[in-house]
């Protein structure tokens, strides 16, 4: 499925003012690029730290190489679900949680995220398609139609640093799996594989926000 533009919505805009590309595929409306933002959208304290080894809601930026504005920002698990510093074992009921992402989208859960695997071929061919043709991939497997998701390979931060940027694009749903870890979706630069992952709350992935309701007119299409 190659997605395109959500047809009332092209593009959305964050709370600090940055604007993404948007892209559709059957009734949910994706962002087409990772979240930039370096603030809570509902006031909360977050920090920039570079460690990653503690709970409280922080973000690492790429402000130190030019990626940044492609890459966007990796936040650990609180940041990303917008909760205060001693949420970080929440378990949402409900039906949307807006998180970081604009207002009227929400951070995808896992089920969201696997329609959205299921949609695009499945598991095992999801991967290829979803990634951008950029040269960032450094084994690039691309299918030779690709969807317009645009994942990029940001990697993922943990006690060890920044990692497998090039290789790997990690993204965090709003599905707890328990204190310590939560759901995500992974894929990879030498396969075309995508599917979830579970991982630590307190490593910093990269974020892309799901529309909350399609509009009827989109149901139709």
């Amino acid at each position: 499925m190659v997605g395109r533009p959500c047809p009332d919505m092209p593009t959305v805009s964050d709370h600090q003012g940055n604007v993404y590309q948007t892209v559709q595929f059957g009734n949910q409306c994706w962002m087409a690029e990772n979240m930039r933002c370096t603030t809570s959208p509902s006031g909360k304290s977050w920090a920039h730290n570079p460690v990653f080894t503690i709970m409280n809601p922080i973000f690492r930026s790429y402000y130190i190489t030019v990626r940044n504005a492609n890459y966007g920002n990796l936040y650990n698990w609180s940041a990303a679900m917008d909760l205060d510093i001693n949420e970080y074992s929440f378990f949402s009921t409900d039906k949307y949680h807006r998180g970081i992402c604009p207002e009227g989208w929400h951070l995808p859960s896992n089920d969201e995220w696997m329609l959205l695997l299921e949609m695009l071929g499945g598991s095992n061919y999801a991967g290829a398609v979803m990634k951008s043709r950029a040269s960032n991939w450094i084994q690039p497997v691309i299918a030779q139609q690709v969807s317009g998701f645009s994942a990029l390979p940001a990697g993922i931060y943990t006690e060890d640093g920044l990692r497998h940027t090039g290789n790997y694009a990690y993204f965090w749903s709003s599905t707890t799996y328990d204190r310590q870890n939560a759901w995500g979706c992974g894929l990879f630069s030498y396969n075309s594989d995508c599917y979830n992952i579970l991982d630590y709350k307190c490593y910093g992935r990269s974020v892309r926000c799901l529309r909350d309701e399609p509009t009827e007119e989109i149901v139709k299409l």
